[in-house]
C-alpha cells in the first residue's frame, strides 16, 4: 500500500467567477503500478455516503454505474429484469419456454420453500450443493438459492465418487439436491459426510422410500411467487465453484459478486456480435462455470434469450439450431471437433449462426471449422480459478487465428520467464502467465487446499501455472498447463503440440499425451490415447507412422491407445490424472501398442 500526501487546491475560472478544485496526486502515488488512472482520461467523481467516489467513464463503467451497484446482486437482477422484460421468452428446452416473469417466479417458489427448509433445520446462509443434469430445474434452484440467501455450489456431474466426497466436505455442504440418477454415487460415500442435514431428490421414482434425511425435490416447491425480503450485498459470497481435478483434488474458489462479471464479460461479447444476437445456445453442462458467466448472466444482463440441452449431441445440433435459430453459441473444442466429424451436407453453411466464442479450439481446428460451416469463431481463455480472461475479438478475420485474444480492459497480463523476469513478445518466448485485476481484488478459495497450481506474487500478480506468449500487438497464444510441459532430452516439450498433430489426422477426433515410464526403464517416453472417428479405421501402427513423419523424432510417442472416448470433466479438459493411474495400475497396457516392438505391450 503507498501513501503520500496530496493537496486540494481552489482556482478562479473564467470571468464570472467560477471556481474549480484541482486534485494534486504525488508521484509516489500516481506512477504505482495499482494506480488505476491514465493521463487526460475522463472519470466521474462523486460524494456519497460521506465518501469521495473516483470512477471511469467508459461505456462500460456507465453501464455498470446505470444498473447500480446496490443492485449488482443475483436475486436483484432477476427481479429487476423480470419486471422490464416481463413476458419476453428468456429460456427455451425442447418444446417449452420460459419468460424473465416466469423464471423470476419459479425461482422464488422454490427460495421460499428453501427458506423454510433451512429455519427448520436451523441452518443460517448453509452451503447447499446441486447435482443434477441440465434442465429448466437447474437454473430454478440456482437462482432460488441465491434469492434464498444460501450459497451456491455446483458439482459437475463427470466427477469420480471421490472427488463428490471431496467437494461436499471440503465446501460443508448441509443440503444437497441431486437427481436420482446420480443418488448412489453419494450413497456410496454418506457415511462420510456427516454435515448433510437433508438430500432432496429430484426426478424421484413415484414408489421411492424417502426416509431418514431423505426429501422430494418437489416438496420444497411452493406456490409463494413473491421476491423473498432477503438483504444482500454485492460483495456477500453467493457461490464456490470447484475446479475439475485435472491437476489433484478440485479446489473451490468464492465469488462475490457474479452479477458484475456477467456484466463485464457481456460488455466485451457484445464486440464480437453479441448485441445484435436475440438468442445464445448453450450446448455445456448448466454446472460448469464458463456457461455461468459467458452465457447465463451475460444473455440476462443484456435481454438475451437462452437455449439449452440436456446434452450435446452432434446429431441433433443443427436441427436445434434450426428450430430455435440462435444467432451465436458458447463451445467447447470437443463441440466442435464432433460437429466436424458429421457427414458433410450441402446445406452445411444455411443456418442462423453468425459467430461461436469459447474454448480449446487449435488453428487446425478453428480454420476447418469456420471453413465448413461459415462461422467464424472467437477463441477465450479463462483460468481453471477464474483469475484472467482474455477474449479473441478478431478472430481470422483480423489475421489471429490460433490466439486466445487480448486480456479484458479491467485485467493486465505479462509472460513470465524461468528466472521470474517479463519476457518480451514473441512465439520464441514462451513462459508462465501472470495477471492480476485493475481493481486490485484477487480470487479467493473457500478453503486454501494444500496443493495449487497457482501463486501470487509481489503487486497482487497472480502466477497461473498456465503458459503462452505474446505477439507483437498484444495477442496472447495458448501453450499449455505446467503439467502438460515435459523435459525430455533435454528439450522442452508442450503436450499440447503433439495432440495437435494427431488430430490433424482424418480418422482422429481427440487425443491426450502423458509421460510414463514403463517397468525399469528410466526413459520418460509418451503415450497417446487417441479417439477414432466413428465409422473409420486407422491401425495403431498407421498413427504410429503419421506421428513420425509429422514431428520432430523427440516428440513421437513410443505408447498408442486408440479407444472410444477420453475420461474428461464437462468441460475441455481431459482428466490425465485418471489415464496415468490407469498407466501405473496396469489397467490400460492390455490396449496399449509400442512402437519399439510393433505389438501390444500386453498379449
Amino acid at each position: 500500500m503507498k501513501v503520500a500526501k496530496g493537496k486540494i487546491t481552489t482556482k478562479k475560472s473564467g470571468n464570472g467567477g467560477y471556481k474549480s478544485v484541482w486534485i494534486y496526486i504525488p508521484s509516489k502515488v500516481y506512477k504505482d503500478e495499482l494506480f488505476p488512472f491514465q493521463d487526460n482520461e475522463e472519470v466521474i467523481i462523486e460524494i456519497e455516503e460521506g465518501s469521495l467516489k473516483i470512477s471511469r467513464n467508459d461505456e462500460r463503467s456507465r453501464i455498470i454505474r446505470n444498473f447500480g451497484i446496490e443492485n449488482a446482486t443475483l436475486p436483484r437482477l432477476l427481479e429487476i429484469k423480470a419486471k422490464a422484460n416481463k413476458d419476453q421468452p428468456y429460456l427455451y428446452f425442447k418444446d417449452k419456454s420460459y419468460s424473465y416473469e416466469e423464471i423470476n417466479n419459479n425461482s422464488n417458489k422454490l427460495a421460499h420453500g428453501l427458506l423454510e427448509l433451512t429455519n427448520k433445520l436451523d441452518l443460517k446462509a448453509p452451503k447447499i450443493s446441486l447435482l443434477m443434469e441440465t434442465c429448466p430445474e437447474f437454473l430454478f434452484t440456482w437462482f432460488g438459492i441465491a434469492k434464498a440467501g444460501c450459497v451456491f455450489v455446483p458439482i459437475d456431474t463427470f466427477l469420480s465418487d471421490n472427488h463428490l466426497e471431496y467437494i461436499l466436505r471440503d465446501s460443508d455442504t448441509e443440503v444437497l439436491i441431486i437427481d436420482y440418477k446420480f443418488l448412489s454415487k453419494y450413497i456410496e460415500v454418506s457415511k462420510n459426510l456427516p454435515k448433510i442435514k437433508k438430500v432432496l431428490i429430484h426426478n424421484a421414482p413415484v414408489d421411492f422410500n424417502f426416509e431418514n434425511h431423505y426429501a422430494n425435490f418437489k416438496s420444497i416447491i411452493t406456490s409463494n411467487s413473491q421476491n423473498p425480503e432477503i438483504n444482500m450485498y454485492s460483495d456477500d459470497p453467493t457461490e464456490i465453484q470447484y475446479s475439475s481435478g485435472v491437476t489433484g483434488q478440485p479446489k473451490g474458489v468464492v465469488y462475490r459478486n457474479t452479477v458484475l462479471a456477467g456484466i463485464a464479460l457481456g460488455f466485451e461479447l457484445m464486440k464480437i456480435g453479441l448485441d445484435k444476437a436475440s438468442k445464445i445456445y448453450c450446448p455445456m453442462s448448466l454446472s460448469s462455470s464458463t456457461a455461468h458467466f459467458f452465457v447465463v448472466l451475460p444473455s440476462i444482463v443484456y435481454d438475451k434469450s437462452l437455449i439449452i440441452t440436456e446434452d450435446f449431441n452432434a446429431s441433433t445440433f443443427w436441427e436445434e439450431i434450426h428450430k430455435f435459430e440462435p444467432t451465436c453459441f458458447c463451445y467447447f473444442s470437443s463441440h466442435l471437433t464432433n460437429l466436424l466429424y458429421q457427414k458433410p451436407k450441402v446445406n452445411d453453411r444455411v443456418h442462423s449462426i453468425k459467430f461461436a466464442y469459447g474454448f480449446g479450439a487449435g488453428m487446425d481446428l478453428w480454420n476447418a471449422f469456420e471453413e465448413r460451416f461459415g462461422i467464424h469463431l472467437h477463441e477465450c481463455w479463462s483460468h481453471a480459478e477464474g483469475i484472467g480472461v482474455t477474449i479473441n475479438k478478431l478472430g481470422s478475420e483480423g489475421g489471429k487465428m490460433g490466439s486466445i485474444g487480448t486480456p479484458l480492459d479491467f485485467i493486465e497480463l505479462k509472460i513470465i520467464g524461468p528466472n521470474g523476469t517479463e519476457m518480451p513478445p514473441g512465439p520464441n518466448n514462451v513462459g508462465e502467465i501472470a495477471v492480476r485485476r485493475a481493481s486490485g481484488a484477487i480470487f479467493e478459495y473457500y478453503r486454501q487446499p494444500g496443493k495449487i497450481d497457482v501463486k501470487i506474487g509481489r503487486d497482487n500478480w497472480v502466477y497461473t501455472g498456465d503458459f503462452g506468449y505474446i505477439d507483437y500487438e498484444g495477442y496472447v497464444y495458448y501453450k499449455g498447463k505446467r503439467n502438460e510441459i515435459i523435459s525430455k532430452n533435454n528439450e522442452v516439450i508442450f503436450t499440447k503440440d503433439i495432440e495437435r498433430v494427431a488430430n490433424s489426422h482424418p480418422n482422429i477426433i481427440e487425443s491426450s499425451v502423458i509421460p510414463v515410464r514403463n517397468g525399469n526403464d528410466p526413459d520418460i517416453n509418451f503415450k497417446i490415447i487417441a479417439v477414432k472417428a466413428k465409422n473409420r479405421t486407422i491401425t495403431h501402427e498407421e498413427l504410429s507412422d503419421y506421428l513420425f513423419h509429422n514431428l520432430a523424432y523427440f516428440h513421437v510417442p513410443r505408447y498408442i491407445e486408440i479407444i472410444e472416448e477420453l475420461p474428461k470433466n464437462s468441460g475441455i479438459e481431459f482428466l490425465k490424472e485418471a489415464s496415468k493411474q490407469k498407466w501405473k495400475d496396469g489397467t490400460s497396457k492390455y490396449n496399449t501398442w509400442d512402437s519399439r516392438i510393433k505389438d501390444f505391450l500386453v498379449r
